[in-house]
């Protein structure tokens, strides 16, 4: 199914530890470093129609535009008085007969989002789709060099075990 995937900008920046640390060098680092994060997503999923990172407005000014698309991903910069929140429901009502999904953890986010009928993912959710926990260590028993038991061998062992708690228990 095709979405629209709706990010809380600065919500997901203080949220994920490796976009955090940007803030060291700047702010403008960090939305950099999701925006980079946010195109590298969007080119491995083929279900992913439009991406919105939406920002508080109040660094607007250095970007000159209140909406800029940065090769794949939309970026959005609300204008005074609007906050982000209210960004992020107009952009769903903008996307109705879509599927909108919202990537952030504060609430009212969440709930109104909810209100306007868009799937909600939590930040972490989100980077572990982004950053999938490698499990080269969790091998399959075929991969790790161990024999695959056939059924009959199973069925045969399960057998013999039953037997002997059998025999354990009439002692």
């Amino acid at each position: 199914m095709i979405i629209t995937l709706i990010l809380d900008g600065y919500n997901v920046i203080h949220a994920v530890p490796e976009l955090a640390r940007h803030l060291d060098r700047s702010l403008q680092s960090a939305r950099e470093a999701l925006v980079r994060l946010c195109q590298a997503y969007r080119a491995r999923r083929g279900d992913i129609e439009r991406l919105y990172v939406v920002f508080d407005g109040r660094d607007a000014e250095a970007f000159g535009s209140s909406a800029q698309q940065q090769g794949s991903v939309t970026v959005l910069f609300t204008e005074r008085p609007e906050e982000a929140d209210a960004r992020i429901l107009r952009v769903i009502e903008a996307e109705r007969g879509r599927r909108c999904v919202v990537v952030s953890n504060d609430n009212e986010v969440a709930n109104n989002a909810r209100a306007f009928g868009a799937r909600i993912l939590s930040v972490q959710a989100f980077y572990q789709q982004v950053h999938p926990v490698k499990t080269s260590h969790l091998q399959s028993p075929a991969s790790a060099g161990k024999a695959i038991l056939s059924t009959r061998d199973a069925q045969q062992i399960t057998e013999e075990y039953r037997q002997h708690l059998e025999k354990g228990g009439s002692k």
